[in-house]
């Protein structure tokens, strides 16, 4: 079986890291997968770094095109059985062209429709995006509460498929760990939907004494910076920006924490249980399929004073030297069942269907 990837390529979350942890478990599995991309940016970079095959269709515009039936060419003259997009403008490219190329055509819904998008040209975009999604001819998705919306948008049963993010454990050694100071971690961007604000709220109203950096960038960073500011907290808050690479971060702390008002089963907790840190986390998403009382603690989207009990609990164990027994309950749970070639085994299930 044939499968090509497809990103638009400018993506630097937790899109990019799923297709290029998909296509590495993929080798895995010994399906033949290649991604292409519309920009030389990110995705293809770190595609290339782990090995895998890349092919850039460049792009003048966002919805310059002038690539369709170039695309259609590559597509049928490389015998591709499986066109799998990931992301709205691979999704919208690709429903122009589908009824030309000879593949069936996959889209993994990485996140929310409804929140992806603001302004007027994010409605255009919704609807494009929206109308990929009717249109192709099978839905894999992350977030299980999205069932109820695809069954609203008529979308039949037997098209959709749930799956889950992964990453590569096969190199992964936590080491038990206890820094001098109480060391909390973020690692999201800096968005409306990640709601950092009530991270910062929290924190401003336990009385320990604790660090806690912020690694990510976006929209909200100045806004968020004057927030930690007035609550009278930013000498102990870094704000790192964007890092290509988190593993330092993680190493350096004692737990991680997201605190985001929508998820699917996002990589960060995976990789906090690379390295043997527990997280506390919202309810929200497949989140509690990993995340519970073992391996963390699991409260209730925008419930500040859930978030306030689990940060002094964490802090307790912290004292205790009992944190790293959750953290690695996280790690063995998440080895078992979410690696790479558990993903890619259970994608290969949904292209048979297909």
């Amino acid at each position: 079986m044939r499968v090509l990837h497809i990103n638009a390529g400018n993506e630097d979350g937790g899109a990019r890291t799923y297709i290029v942890n998909l296509m590495k478990g993929q080798q895995v599995t010994h399906t033949e997968s290649s991604l292409l991309t519309f920009e030389d940016g990110p995705v293809a970079k770190m595609a290339r770094e782990n090995g895998l095959k890349v092919a850039v269709m460049p792009q003048k515009q966002r919805f310059d095109l002038s690539i369709l039936k170039p695309l259609v060419t590559y597509i049928n003259n490389n015998q591709i059985d499986i066109v799998h997009t990931h992301g709205p403008r691979a999704n919208y490219i690709v429903s122009m062209i589908h009824k030309k190329i000879n593949a069936k055509w996959a889209i993994t819904v990485h996140s929310d429709p409804r929140i992806d998008f603001s302004g007027l040209k994010g409605k255009v975009m919704l609807n494009l995006n929206l109308h990929a999604l009717k249109k192709a001819d099978f839905l894999f998705y992350m977030n299980p509460d999205l069932k109820l919306y695809f069954e609203k948008l008529k979308i039949p049963d037997n098209k959709l498929f749930e799956v889950f993010n992964a990453i590569d454990f096969s190199h992964s050694n936590p080491l038990p760990i206890k820094h001098l100071t109480f060391s909390i971690l973020e690692v999201a961007r800096l968005v409306e939907v990640k709601n950092h604000e009530l991270l910062l709220n929290a924190l401003s109203k336990v009385k320990f004494n604790y660090r806690l950096t912020l690694v990510g960038d976006g929209p909200r960073m100045s806004e968020l910076q004057k927030m930690s500011k007035d609550l009278g907290i930013d000498d102990k808050v870094d704000f790192v920006g964007f890092k290509e690479h988190t593993g330092d971060y993680y190493e350096d702390c004692d737990i991680s924490v997201l605190t985001s008002r929508s998820e699917s089963l996002p990589t960060v907790y995976l990789e906090s249980a690379y390295y043997g840190r527990p997280v506390i986390a919202t309810n929200v998403g497949a989140t509690n399929k990993i995340i519970n009382n073992e391996t963390g603690w699991l409260i209730d989207s925008e419930n500040e004073e859930q978030l306030i009990d689990a940060l002094y609990d964490a802090y307790t164990n912290w004292k205790n030297d009992t944190l790293n027994q959750l953290g690695l309950a996280l790690y063995q749970e998440s080895r078992e069942n979410y690696s790479i070639e558990k993903l890619a085994e259970l994608v290969d299930q949904g292209y048979k269907q297909i």
